[in-house]
């Protein structure tokens, strides 16, 4: 579905990317991980069509994305890592204007953006402006938009920074749904958690070029863990003891260890279930800024290649 060979860029005698490999088969859902400045953002934008590659090549559905770039950005979703977004528009409004962007029939539109709106969950808020939106749900409208031309392929760049856990739960479960309909999807994120969460396989990439860990390895295969038993890192703000106290009464929950702010629970649930836990700790009152599902594997494989934690 995304082929790309020996895809360079040169900004002035500065390489963005320096003869980068890819290949993302039809229906997955793959990560792309480095450290800043790494490329991410640029081979995504390639992709896109909105930079043209230096040499090399990409393709895209069979599409060459120099010389075919319409068919390319009939099949492509984009999300930057900067989305701009029209805060005084009411968000029907928003998704019209991008309807007639993305030339869907006007027979269509109405559809479509029905569509959208049950999707985001946004259906009963369609005449509230952008600008009342809080950051994640100004996330979930994006992707809406995103999706109004029914992509195939979805290019997201860095779309979970600066959500909360509950809204980066949210956007996991959203892109998990959109995998299982068939949808090909591109990530790149710094969150290693979110990542080993939903992909199947994960590239690095660093000074443009593909890096690979001791083992020789660029891209690496995520383990599955079993759906029914995940482990799950907690932090919370200020002191642990009303979490603690809270998690325990809760079926399906063992808190395996507390630390200081930290807690590590086995939670035999599934993500919807595991969701609806982070949003009950949160509507009882306890202050949380992390709630990740520990694996291990890309964290290892990242300080492997790269020498270092993730920033």
């Amino acid at each position: 579905m995304i082929e790309v060979q020996q895809l360079a860029k040169t900004y002035g005698g500065n390489k963005g990317l320096d003869g980068f490999n890819l290949s993302v088969s039809q229906g997955e859902l793959f990560g792309l991980v480095g450290p800043n400045g790494a490329g991410k953002t640029t081979l995504i934008k390639i992709l896109a069509t909105l930079l043209p590659p230096t040499s090399g090549s990409a393709r895209i559905n069979g599409f060459d994305v120099t010389g075919n770039q319409q068919e390319v950005k009939r099949v492509v979703g984009y999300m930057p890592d900067q989305p701009g977004l029209y805060q005084e528009m009411r968000i029907r409004e928003y998704l019209q204007f991008f309807a007639d962007a993305f030339h869907i029939p006007h027979s269509q539109q109405a559809g479509r953006i029905d569509s959208a709106l049950a999707r985001s969950g946004l259906a009963g808020r369609k005449e509230s402006f952008v600008e009342e939106l809080s950051f994640g749900w100004k996330q979930r409208l994006l992707l809406a938009k995103t999706l109004l031309h029914q992509p195939r392929v979805l290019l997201l760049d860095e779309p979970a920074t600066g959500l909360d856990p509950t809204a980066r739960l949210d956007l996991r479960e959203q892109l998990k749904q959109l995998n299982a309909e068939g949808m090909t999807i591109l990530i790149s994120s710094h969150i290693l958690a979110d990542l080993e969460d939903i992909c199947s396989r994960v590239a690095f990439i660093s000074a443009g070029k593909n890096a690979a860990d001791s083992d020789g390895r660029n891209v690496i295969e995520l383990r599955k863990q079993d759906a029914a038993l995940r482990v799950y890192e907690v932090a919370f703000l200020g002191t642990s003891d009303l979490a603690v106290k809270t998690l325990q009464a809760i079926a399906n929950v063992k808190v395996l260890r507390v630390e200081g702010s930290r807690a590590w629970l086995e939670v035999a649930a599934s993500d919807g279930e595991a969701a609806a836990l982070l949003k009950s700790l949160v509507t009882s009152g306890i202050q949380i800024f992390k709630f990740d599902q520990r694996q291990g594997t890309l964290e290892e494989s990242y300080q492997k290649v790269f020498g270092k934690k993730p920033s």
